[in-house]
């Protein structure tokens, strides 16, 4: 075999090169075909995602339309259902109020008594369903203002104890000394949260003892944070039901709690309350031997009580006299109240308790062109106006008396809502369009008298309000002529006449004539003792009448009161200053 030339092996190397050339040509155009079709797969796949979370956006996007418009359905339906319950409930509250207050035998007394307790458990229940709703859509908000915890206390245990004494249990109170008298916060809602507490110690508890103590837990510069404790002897709470009892609807299973009614939302409500203030609540409780539930709160200090409750107590007597005319008149029952109502129990209920408080001259309008035709042709000294009514509702009728006003230059009339919805956004528009405050349904004889003393004149008096004489020598006890001891006194005399006052004004809806007498007969010598002169006469006619059993317009007789305390009130701070 002839051997190889250089030239022919070289000829060999290189097709050999070029054949491996050509083969990892051919792999690797092979591999980018793979990897062409595998990035292809990978792209088809990411398009498909991109469409399905798409697809899912666009789902989402329209399920979280779907619960907004659910919210909001629900929201739509708990207002007018809240309105359409309260407006029969303000026709069965108002009229059991009305019969316990005339003359009735034991037997039915304790009958009134038991529609009020039927009817007050269903109104708790609505507004409990109510505030749990506000609070899971985001919407409860506090009402910021100053609160004076001993008045508040003092307010909540008059209202408890009638049940405590069924129950033979006995309520006592503690407050720290170093709790201001004037801090900022809601009072309404605090007073909600200590009333659920109250009430339901005193529910498991019987002839046992109630004790609630305010203390102060933390004093910083500018807020003090309250810890505030209510405990009982009752029945206690077993350790496994502790765990769940501040969840909506729950509550503990007590084979002694037979009789005892509620919706388990009472706790829940109070803790999303506090947690609101941005404070804790929680509870220790020993089976068989009681509980003690309390919670901390934090409430900012105030360092402009003394010019704000001097501007509206002025404000309050400058609104309650801007209707009143020069004329020397007793009082402003001559002058016709008109009621806009469609719901024909209810201005009847408003009407029998107008008269009640010894103002028969009242007109009726069933719907808000009614009332804008009305008002053409008499001069009203207050208008009670329904917000949902057909043909014309309260909003449209109030902006029109409100045009005709401007127009034919009338003074304003007060314009009061009467209105089942207690949301923030319907109280803002009642304001809005011209109202000058709101009456929340149902109406009892406290709510709609606390709105006449504010919005209506008060009367003429050429009595002297002050005694100079006493209030001289009251001075004079001090050699140095400081007026310190005066002071002191004022301030006792203001803490409590605002309590005693409201306690003559139920006796007098309870016609209560012995109690009554007893009532004014205390406050009578209180007053007279510091130098008030013109109550100090008003509350002797009332003690005259109620030991003579003549209770014939007590009601209104009780009623001016309010607005002469308030000018006492004013005459002592300038006095005071």
């Amino acid at each position: 075999m002839k051997a190889m030339t250089n030239a022919e092996h070289e000829i060999m190397v290189l097709r050999k090169t070029i054949e491996d050339l050509s083969h990892q040509i051919i792999q690797s155009k092979h591999q980018e075909e793979k990897a062409l079709s595998e990035f292809s797969a990978m792209n088809n796949e990411l398009v498909n995602l991109q469409r399905l979370l798409a697809k899912s956006n666009a789902e989402l996007r329209a399920a979280r339309e779907e619960a907004e418009q659910a919210n909001q359905a629900r929201a739509r339906f708990l207002a007018i259902m809240t309105h359409e319950i309260r407006t029969p409930m303000n026709g069965v509250i108002g009229m059991a109020e009305m019969l316990m207050s005339s003359e009735l035998s034991e037997e039915q007394k304790r009958s009134v008594m038991l529609i009020q307790e039927s009817a007050e458990l269903l109104l708790s229940m609505i507004n409990n369903m109510l505030d749990l709703s506000k609070m899971e859509a985001g919407k409860m908000q506090l009402q910021e203002g100053v609160i004076n915890m001993r008045l508040l206390l003092d307010h909540i245990i008059r209202l408890i104890e009638p049940k405590a004494n069924e129950n033979e249990n006995t309520i006592s109170t503690f407050i720290d000394y170093r709790v201001k008298s004037d801090l900022i916060g809601d009072g309404g809602r605090i007073r909600q949260i200590l009333l659920n507490l109250i009430n339901n110690a005193n529910k498991f508890t019987r002839n046992g003892k109630i004790e609630v103590s305010v203390q102060l837990k933390e004093n910083r510069a500018n807020l003090q944070v309250l810890h505030i404790e209510v405990s009982d002897t009752g029945i206690g709470i077993a350790p496994d039901q502790q765990k769940r009892l501040f969840q909506p609807y729950a509550q503990a299973e007590r084979p002694e709690q037979h009789g005892v009614e509620g919706t388990g939302l009472g706790l829940s409500i109070c803790k999303s309350l506090v947690e609101l203030m941005e404070g804790t609540i929680d509870l220790k409780s020993d089976e068989g031997k009681g509980s003690i539930f309390w919670f901390d709160i934090p409430l900012k200090k105030n360092t402009t009580t003394e010019a704000k409750s001097e501007q509206e107590q002025a404000k309050g007597i400058e609104e309650r006299n801007r209707h009143a005319s020069n004329a020397p008149v007793a009082r402003v029952t001559d002058q016709p109240i008109l009621i806009v109502e469609d719901n024909p129990i209810n201005s009847q209920v408003i009407q029998l308790q107008l008269k009640k408080m010894g103002m028969s001259n009242v007109h009726l309008a069933t719907n808000g062109q009614e009332a804008f035709d009305v008002f053409h042709q008499h001069q009203y000294v207050l208008v009670l106006m329904d917000n949902r009514m057909p043909v014309m509702d309260g909003f449209q009728a109030t902006r029109k008396i409100r045009d005709l006003e401007r127009m034919k230059l009338r003074e304003p009339v007060p314009i009061i809502a009467l209105t089942a919805n207690t949301s923030p956004e319907d109280r803002q528009r009642c304001l809005e369009v011209g109202m000058d405050d709101i009456l929340t349904k149902p109406v009892n004889l406290e709510s709609l008298t606390r709105i006449l003393h504010k919005w209506l004149p008060a009367a003429a008096t050429t009595e002297k309000v002050l005694d100079m004489n006493v209030i001289q020598e009251i001075i004079e006890l001090n050699e140095e002529g400081d007026p310190e001891v005066l002071r002191t006194l004022i301030d006792m005399y203001q803490n409590e006449t605002p309590g005693k006052l409201e306690r003559l004004q139920r006796l007098a809806n309870e016609r209560n004539a012995k109690s009554l007498a007893e009532a004014a007969h205390e406050l009578k010598s209180g007053s007279l003792s510091i130098g008030v002169h013109h109550l100090s006469k008003l509350l002797s006619e009332i003690e005259q009448k109620a030991r003579e059993t003549n209770l014939d317009g007590i009601e209104a007789l009780v009623q001016s009161l309010f607005p002469a305390y308030d000018q006492v009130c004013m005459e002592l701070k300038q006095l005071v200053n």
